[in-house]
């Protein structure tokens, strides 16, 4: 059993400004910008100090779990539209192998959101005794 509520320390979840051309280009059909709502509603990015989740689902529901200690790598990349309204993408690469490469699109504030996984990232780290090695 997930318990994804207990001590978070983050939650959020991608901007519906990103379903704005889906909203303009597709409103006659009405079925693809109702799916693109839903699906930007139900997705919810959270993490904790020892796990990063991704709760996901229109119907069925998925909820991936991440160890912070295997988050390796992050990058922002904040398209213009999304950089006025504040918002950005934040990349995660772990070495999950399930789940190599997240990326939470349209979020509030992608760098203050890095710099505090970042912060329970090597906290996690210190805790497990985990070191990164690069073998390249």
């Amino acid at each position: 059993m997930v318990k994804m509520d207990k001590n978070l320390k983050w939650k959020g979840r991608t901007s519906q400004l990103v379903n704005i051309p889906y909203f303009f280009l597709f409103f006659w059909t009405l079925f693809l910008p109702i799916y693109r709502y839903l699906n930007t509603r139900f997705r919810i990015y959270s993490f904790s100090d020892e796990r990063f989740f991704i709760k996901s689902g229109i119907l069925s529901q998925s909820i991936e779990e991440i160890e912070l200690y295997r988050i390796r790598d992050y990058s922002i990349f904040k398209p213009f539209l999304l950089r006025i309204f504040g918002l950005g993408n934040l990349t995660i690469i772990s070495s999950d192998k399930s789940t190599p490469r997240i990326t939470m699109v349209g979020i509030k504030e992608p760098e203050k959101v890095m710099d505090l996984l970042r912060g329970f990232v090597e906290k996690s780290r210190k805790k497990s005794g985990t070191q990164e090695i690069d073998y390249s």
